[in-house]
């Protein structure tokens, strides 16, 4: 039997990635983040992702990250918050792209997710919400 396209990109995950993100805020104006990114298999078979890089909004710099669990659940790739394990997002892949709606309190999170035909991923978010207005758009090559 075949992967389902959820397991055959999470076979795919686990080493270094490199990053870059566009970013478009309502109150901060545009920005870069340059870094690196990894998926590092856990004990329970879960991918912890950890990405770290430098922000840019204007002349201003800073170092910045962030940390994920990926899991594979069925036909299903899972992105979850760590340490608390609570659900972010459940993307359902179709013809190598997923979308999927977060609710949090009164803002929303809507996120598409993509497999590119060179190896690379895109990962595209629209945040809006009472004190959010912003839109990410990350890409993940292969280092």
């Amino acid at each position: 039997m075949a992967n389902s396209p959820a397991q055959t990109l999470f076979e795919a995950l686990p080493g270094t990635w490199t990053l870059t993100r566009e970013i478009e805020d309502a109150c901060f104006g545009a920005g870069t983040f340059e870094g690196c990114a990894t998926f590092v298999t856990q004990l329970d078979g879960t991918l912890l992702y950890e990405e770290h890089g430098e922000i840019q909004f204007g002349t201003w710099r800073g170092p910045a990250w962030r940390r994920w669990l990926y899991a594979l659940e069925g036909d299903a790739l899972i992105i979850r918050y760590p340490g608390t394990n609570a659900e972010l997002h459940t993307f359902r892949f179709d013809h190598g792209s997923a979308e999927h709606e977060h609710l949090c309190g009164a803002d929303r999170y809507d996120a598409s997710f993509q497999c590119l035909p060179d190896g690379a991923l895109r990962l595209s978010y629209a945040v809006t919400g009472p004190a959010k207005n912003y839109r990410l758009r990350t890409l993940l090559t292969p280092a």
